[in-house]
């Protein structure tokens, strides 16, 4: 069994930005002597854990904001679930004797996303989100085309721009699309420096829906914070219309009451949006429902190491142990007081794919 690396890192990584534990040369090479009867629809098991936690929000907070990073792929029914679905019935009208006849749906088929068709889960899911922050559309590669279905949906970008020159760009660019824009230059200070953060379109303006927000702070690293009162005061300084930060100062210790009602307001005395950042697919020994007997393999849905988190473990997210612990977590955000959540580690369903006849 995998062991976790021994010195922990307190940074919390954060998909398309950071990097660990890349995966080995044995890894990369799909070595199966059976094809597997049955292939699980990785990203509707993903879609369903996140829409089994939004219900709950919205059933006990109408307004409880929901924001996702990336997970395009699961905001509509996709080419792999498609090709998974031709799979699975073929295995079943073969069987585990002869060779399968046509293979024509193990060919890769683009990903050219349709739109989701009411009274499907595709459909609820898209119209539950609120916004989706997507990697690097001003000063990267990044495409909007795959979440623009939903009218109501918000997109904010989150950039590294290498050069002040591409940074203003990104700035202008954002501010004529009507767009959030979380971008920076030193990568050093990405998600974990409150004041190097410029603010765009600063306000007093009070925001009670994501679509009012007109910038955003993402602090998901408070590792630089030796103090909580510390931390509360840094931010209750600032302007910013939308934080995102962990439910848990380092993870550990809880956001009092009065810590909450401090940071919804901003220096200019205007309302903000406090929202908690909540990785549903990965945990690492930071956490506080980590246990000091788990190892990679034990329990069995522990799957893999992160592959953006040093200390992190990648979860068979569907697996009912698993969706209790995010559950319990996730009452405790709403509990807190926080007025929505950032869902990461949305991409992990990339990893089981790979280890499937269709990639």
């Amino acid at each position: 069994m995998t062991t976790l690396l021994a010195t922990h890192s307190a940074i919390a990584g954060l998909y398309g930005f950071d990097k660990a534990n890349p995966y080995t040369a044995e890894e990369k090479i799909l070595d199966m002597k059976y094809l597997p009867k049955q292939i699980r629809n990785y990203r509707a098991d993903m879609r369903n854990n996140l829409q089994m936690l939004i219900n709950y929000a919205k059933k006990n907070n109408p307004d409880f904001k929901i924001i996702t990073h990336e997970g395009q792929e699961i905001l509509y029914r996709s080419a792999w679930e498609d090709t998974r679905d031709g799979y699975n019935l073929a295995r079943r009208q073969k069987g585990q004797q002869g060779s399968i006849e046509d293979t024509t749906f193990l060919s890769k088929g683009k990903e050219i996303p349709q739109e989701p068709q009411i009274d499907t889960p595709e459909y609820d899911y898209l119209h539950s989100v609120d916004a989706v922050a997507i990697n690097g559309l001003y000063c990267g590669d990044g495409k909007e085309q795959n979440v623009t279905f939903n009218n109501n949906l918000g997109l904010i970008s989150i950039d590294y721009c290498p050069s002040s020159e591409e940074m203003d760009s990104a700035i202008i660019r954002s501010i004529l699309d009507k767009k959030m824009l979380y971008a920076f230059e030193n990568r050093e200070l990405a998600f974990n420096n409150i004041s190097s953060q410029a603010i765009i379109n600063d306000s007093a303006k009070n925001i009670n829906q994501v679509a009012d927000a007109k910038n955003i702070l993402i602090i998901t690293d408070d590792s630089r914070y030796s103090a909580k009162d510390e931390f509360v005061k840094e931010l209750n300084n600032t302007n910013y219309d939308i934080i995102i930060i962990n439910p848990l100062f380092n993870s550990r210790q809880h956001f009092t009451p009065e810590d909450i009602q401090t940071l919804r307001f901003k220096k200019n005395g205007g309302r903000r949006l406090l929202i908690a950042a909540m990785n549903v697919s990965e945990t690492t020994p930071r956490d506080y429902f980590w246990n000091s007997r788990w190892k990679i393999g034990n329990p069995s849905w522990l799957a893999r190491p992160s592959l953006v988190d040093a200390d992190g473990v990648i979860t068979e997210y569907w697996d009912e142990n698993w969706r209790k612990i995010i559950s319990q977590h996730f009452k405790d955000i709403m509990r807190t007081g926080f007025d929505g959540v950032f869902f990461t580690g949305l991409q992990n369903h990339f990893h089981f794919e790979k280890q499937t006849p269709l990639e």
